[in-house]
């Protein structure tokens, strides 16, 4: 999966794409939300590019799978 780099206040970094590595496992927060997104995850692995994530829902249910 790859998706748009957002620097450390939140604003998409102009040209910067990240990827998820299949695999990489990652955690649910519904407490924390940074950029707005319906859902935020926190990586448990750093394998990815990110250490954390805000997707929609349908992002969440086509590219993860629940552990």
């Amino acid at each position: 999966m790859c998706l748009s780099k957002c620097d450390e206040d939140g604003f998409e970094i102009p040209n910067e794409c990240g990827f998820v590595k299949v695999g990489s496992i990652w955690e649910r927060d519904d407490d924390v939300s940074i950029i707005g997104g319906d859902v935020h995850l926190e990586s448990l692995d750093n394998v990815s590019d990110f250490g954390w994530l805000e997707i929609t829902f349908d992002d969440l249910k086509e590219n993860f799978v629940r552990i």
